[in-house]
């Protein structure tokens, strides 16, 4: 008896002319066939993956960030308490070394930046560091965007680049990086980022109905002859089959809050947005730009974004906290100076509450059986551990999310050695699916940190 097979041009058809095209299936005899939209490596449950940076100047005080007790029973210390709330979300790093970023051009704020993404010494160039030194930009990828490169063309914008009082073009002013030298600039007004962002999102409910019953017809006309062709298949080939009718109705129900208002999608009401240039601003601003952020993942209009606030050395005051004094003045202060210690306790107690509000917006966003944040792989990051001595050993990080599974969160995870944080971005890398074992200079990278 004669084998049934089909073209690998073979589409399942429907009503009005309607098809879609079929994967790969064993009956084909291995001709060419479009693969599934979203590979399973870069699913979640529920949903994608989402990779986000968020990124803070002039080093913490380890006495105050450092918790106590053991990885699985431990207590934040001081910085970190307000995640007490998200305790079961976060992994606490401990013992992670930025070891490349003592090498190549540039001062230590010029290397801690440059390079916290990129594990890859910058370049020799013209912007002015400290003690007459100088540096160019950074002279590979970041983490992000190597992630956005696997994940970002099935989004709208392969990834967005968040920035709360960021200026001038330096590489004091640039943590993300398409390539060598090739920096991207992040943007600090809230209302450009939502024209940008949201400008183009359907909000007539009669323009967005007659929009989602145009991308349920295709998969709706096509399902009687689905059943026929279900019959000649073995068990194998049904799997496939049912697995590629499920990513393909999963963009779809995603394409119905992506491209419209509705659902999870809603785009936050910017209302009186206050000028982002002044500093007293600064905390309404990132308030709006974590907002648009959240929103953007809800929406499915990136699976990629960085939100960094301020410059590296920044020298801003912090009014809101009664702090006049600028952070990078209060950050190059002896350890005995007890005054500036608590302001940079307090500054970076801030900052934590703002990492928590994130995480917060994450979590209000069901998706699934869960939340986004759940799919999400949220990691905090500084340019270097202690400002003063601009020390970048034991880098503070602090992770959020399960990223699909592929993260295992509610812990104080502690390192021991000189682990390079290559690693650490090596392992962000496996966590969002990507297969690889290195990244940035290989002189400074033993393989992934797994975070499983």
């Amino acid at each position: 008896m004669k084998r049934s097979t089909l073209s690998r041009r073979t589409f399942l058809r429907g009503a009005g002319g309607a098809c879609l095209a079929l994967p790969l299936l064993d009956i084909m005899h291995g001709c060419d066939a479009p693969p599934a939209a979203l590979p399973q490596q870069f699913r979640g449950a529920g949903g994608p993956k989402r990779f986000v940076v968020f990124w803070t100047p002039n080093g913490t005080i380890m006495n105050d960030w450092r918790p106590s007790g053991s990885a699985d029973a431990y207590s934040f210390g001081r910085i970190l308490q307000p995640l007490e709330p998200h305790k079961q979300d976060v992994i606490v790093l401990d013992g992670v070394d930025e070891l490349s970023a003592y090498k190549g051009p540039g001062d230590a704020h010029q290397k801690g930046t440059g390079q916290g993404l990129t594990g890859t010494e910058l370049q020799e160039g013209d912007f002015a560091g400290a003690d007459g030194l100088s540096a160019g930009w950074a002279d590979g990828i970041s983490v992000d965007q190597a992630i956005a490169d696997a994940v970002g063309n099935e989004t709208k914008f392969r990834s967005l680049e968040f920035g709360v009082h960021v200026y001038g073009a330096n590489v004091g002013s640039r943590i993300s990086y398409r390539g060598p030298a090739q920096p991207i600039p992040p943007e600090n007004d809230p209302t450009a980022a939502f024209n940008r962002i949201f400008g183009d999102l359907e909000s007539d409910p009669v323009a967005q109905a007659r929009r989602i019953a145009e991308r349920k017809i295709v998969l709706d006309a096509v399902a009687e002859d689905y059943q026929r062709l279900v019959k000649k298949v073995g068990a194998a080939d049904k799997i496939k089959l049912d697995a590629h009718l499920a990513a393909v109705r999963d963009i779809e129900m995603r394409l119905d809050t992506g491209g419209t208002v509705g659902g999870a999608c809603q785009p936050p009401v910017l209302g009186d947005v206050k000028d982002p240039s002044k500093v007293g601003n600064i905390p309404a601003t990132g308030k709006l730009q974590m907002d648009l952020l959240a929103m953007a993942l809800a929406c499915d209009l990136t699976r990629v974004a960085s939100l960094m606030w301020m410059n590296s050395a920044t020298a801003k005051p912090f009014p809101w906290l009664d702090i006049p004094e600028g952070h990078h003045e209060l950050a190059h202060r002896g350890d005995g100076d007890l005054d500036a210690q608590e302001k940079l306790t307090r500054i970076n107690i801030w900052y934590c509450e703002q990492f928590a509000y994130l995480i917060e917006k994450l979590k209000a966003i069901p998706e699934g059986d869960g939340t986004v944040l759940d799919n999400t792989l949220l990691i905090w990051v500084n340019e270097h551990q202690k400002g003063n001595d601009h020390d970048r050993h034991e880098i503070p990080y602090v992770l959020a999310g399960k990223c699909g599974g592929a993260m295992k969160p509610g812990r104080w995870m502690q390192v021991q050695g000189d682990v390079p944080h290559n690693n650490l971005l090596v392992g962000c890398m496996n966590a969002m699916g990507l297969e690889a074992t290195t990244f940035g200079n290989p002189n400074y990278c033993t393989g992934a940190l797994s975070l499983a």
